[in-house]
């Protein structure tokens, strides 16, 4: 096919085409790895190839194109038409998608009517709550969350029930309590409904294509040619399916990036494309190094910085564009300081740059909410790319909740709110008879509450009086706390952190950050306004909470949530360590390299200008922290850079010292002290000559670590 002269249609699709691009779409049989570097047409070489087969006479159903997102099948498959008008027939769609269409087509081979119910994250839940019940699981230290979470966990691995008893000895923590036991009932009561979950429709489609030799064969021969866009994040589970599916001319054609691998926490695996010619040796590998997106400084720092990198297929990017502006470093003197920077310069440069072509990057979510505030004050639209605004969080919205009703006991929605969270047996026909007795007496739904815990009402007085007890203490101390310390009060009364951990295990690190970073609110703001009240804060927030989000605003989000888009002016805060890397990466060598990716793919975003911020200090949970400076700014040239410090500093950017850094008082050995992440402890030891000065301290609940002294806080005792 191949071999005879092109077409015009396949002509025309090569002139827009550069050399190395133009190799990948002529390949002719057999496997095939791009490995696409960020902004070098990746998209482009998988539409390209597809409207070529089609045109050198392919027929589109012969043609299987899968992606991870709706949005990027629904674009691949514009652009395919685009370029061919034939390619509507082409079986483009995400791995969920496909295997969904199969298994309709197959579904009673698997003993499943072709009719089954695919049952979403809540009905997968609620059928999981009626199988621990069943087998009389009690859930006093774990919840239903966990164990679905457990359960999800083994299908991306492609485990079977057979598979995790199988592999028990090996794993024995992977599970909650009877968690194999759980998993095998949960499966077979899927069955009896004919059901699946969201993450059957991948490992039941790949045992299906295990077992049954007709259905492999029947999928392998209409499926000629197989693409595979975003190959780096493939799991094993889909590592596994696409393997079943080529047949036995190998035709597979993969597209990605390993230096664009950040999802290994939700089970991909970069050694599927790093690997890919010890799967399928006679693979012809080819690499797009050429970036047309970003300016040569900016393109220059991004390779510098991942190419410190050990494990990762050699490559350098490149670009014929103009070498652009120099990349601002900002040192803020704190938190709020690096937020009014940048909101600044978006002010300053609004005419250059308009607010739809800004981005902000960040590592955590909690960091949203300093700049959303600085936004908010200086009347910038924005939006939240991939999650909620900071005031719209459930976590913090139930804490909200708990304070409101303490301010003002007629608020009945907070009430409504925080009865039963965490959870307290009052359940929706409890609270009806709790609205009724309000009503009938036009009191507050709380005052009915506490009138009803007094009286002998079957299942409800012992329960309510356990709440009265619980907001009677809560009212007295948070409304006598200073207000920098009114969220940790009401965390020391209420198990908030017991209750997330039972309903969002998979959550809770992201979900107690952003409680933290509520504390850090609530303490600035006590700082800034020494006479406010409780009241006057919740007013401020519930003002700056009724703000709309902005379609055509600056662009806030995780870097997470950054890959696969661009943005003409970018700036990434927090680049220190601690917040980028990330704590929990910094003693773990894969995880630190997935952390320089993660800076990779945000630097690579930047079309034009890129601006890089960090602060000397920053509040965390009402306690000052100061970390060092992102061990990946070092790695940027310094020639690209350009250094703007809103402190005195006698730090250099590359390979400078510290300068000497003042620490608490009384630090010596023995000395009781806490720190916000481990909690108290004991100081074993202290380092001297180290800048910035280190301790041994031996913690309660995680042994001895090593901590900067200027982390913790002195103590007076343990408890």
């Amino acid at each position: 096919m191949f071999e005879k002269p092109l077409n015009k249609s396949q002509d025309s699709i090569l002139q827009a085409l550069n050399e190395v691009q133009k190799k990948a779409v002529l390949h002719e049989q057999g496997p095939l790895v791009v490995f696409a570097g960020a902004g070098s047409g990746k998209t482009r070489i998988i539409t390209a190839r597809i409207a070529y087969l089609i045109a050198g006479g392919v027929h589109p159903s012969q043609i299987l194109a899968v992606t991870f997102t709706n949005k990027a099948a629904r674009e691949m498959k514009e652009r395919v038409e685009s370029l061919n008008s034939n390619g509507f027939g082409v079986h483009i769609g995400t791995f969920h998608s496909a295997c969904a269409r199969w298994l309709r087509e197959f579904a009673p081979k698997l003993g499943f009517q072709s009719d089954f119910s695919i049952y979403d994250d809540k009905d997968a839940l609620n059928a999981l709550k009626l199988v621990l019940k069943e087998l009389n699981v009690k859930l006093e230290d774990t919840s239903a969350n966990e164990y679905k979470a457990a359960i999800a966990k083994a299908k991306v691995l492609g485990w079977l029930p057979s598979d995790a008893e199988k592999l028990a000895n090996q794993y024995v923590s992977f599970f909650p309590d009877m968690g194999i036991q759980v998993y095998k009932r949960y499966q077979e009561y899927l069955a009896m409904c004919n059901a699946m979950d969201f993450s059957d429709l991948l490992m039941n489609m790949l045992l299906l294509l295990r077992r049954d030799k007709q259905v492999r064969a029947i999928l392998q021969k209409r499926y000629r040619y197989i693409l595979v866009d975003e190959y780096q994040d493939t799991n094993p589970t889909q590592f596994s399916l696409i393997s079943c599916l080529v047949n036995d001319d190998q035709n597979l054609c993969v597209v990605g990036d390993d230096d664009q691998s950040i999802y290994s926490w939700r089970g991909a695996d970069p050694a599927n494309i790093l690997e890919f010619r010890r799967h399928y040796p006679q693979a012809k590998e080819i690499r797009l190094e050429q970036n047309y997106r970003c300016t040569k400084n900016i393109i220059e720092a991004a390779s510098a910085v991942i190419a410190k990198n050990t494990v990762r297929a050699e490559k350098t990017l490149w670009t014929e564009n103009a070498p652009g502006e120099s990349i601002d470093y900002h040192v803020a003197y704190d938190g709020e300081m690096e937020s009014s920077a940048v909101v600044d310069s978006i002010h300053r440069e609004k005419a250059l740059y308009p607010y739809h072509d800004v981005a902000i990057f960040y590592r955590t979510n909690a960091q949203s909410r300093q700049i959303e505030d600085s936004l908010l004050r200086q009347n910038i639209p924005y939006r939240i790319y991939g999650a909620l605004r900071f005031y719209d969080r459930a976590e913090i919205k139930d804490l909200l909740a708990y304070l409101r009703i303490v301010v003002n006991e007629q608020d009945d929605m907070a009430f409504h709110r925080i009865i039963n969270i965490p959870a307290r047996g009052i359940g929706k026909k409890a609270l009806e008879q709790i609205q009724e007795r309000a009503r009938d007496e036009g009191i507050a739904n709380i005052h009915a509450a506490i009138k009803m815990a007094d009286e002998q009402i079957p299942r409800l007085s012992n329960k309510l009086k356990a709440f009265k007890v619980e907001y009677e203490a809560l009212k007295t101390k948070i409304l006598l706390a200073p207000l920098s310390e009114v969220l940790s009060t009401l965390l020391s009364l209420v198990d908030y952190k017991t209750y997330l951990e039972k309903k969002f295990p998979d959550q809770v690190s992201d979900k107690m950050a952003n409680i933290h970073e509520l504390g850090a609110a609530l303490a600035d703001y006590a700082e800034s306004s020494p006479k406010a009240s409780l009241s006057e804060w919740l007013k401020d927030v519930s003002l700056s909470g009724s703000e709309k989000e902005a379609n055509g605003g600056v662009c806030l989000m995780t870097l997470h949530s950054a890959k696969g888009l661009e943005f003409p002016r970018v700036y990434i805060l927090g680049l220190e360590d601690g917040l980028l890397p990330h704590a929990s990466a910094q003693d773990d060598l894969d995880e630190l390299e997935e952390e320089r990716r993660l800076f990779y793919v945000g630097i690579t975003r930047a079309c034009k200008k890129l601006s890089l911020h960090s602060a000397r200090k920053r509040r965390i949970f009402n306690q000052w922290m100061a970390n060092e400076e992102s061990r990946f700014l070092k790695e940027i040239p310094s020639n690209l850079l350009t250094s703007k410090s809103a402190i005195s500093t006698n730090r250099s950017l590359n390979g400078g010292s510290y300068g000497t850094m003042p620490t608490p008082a009384g630090m010596q050995v023995g000395a009781y002290v806490s720190h916000p992440t481990f909690g108290r402890g004991v100081i074993a030891s202290v380092e001297g000559g180290t800048l910035p000065p280190k301790a041994i301290v031996e913690f309660r609940e995680f042994g001895k670590r090593k901590i900067a002294l200027h982390h913790l806080k002195q103590v007076s005792s343990l408890s």
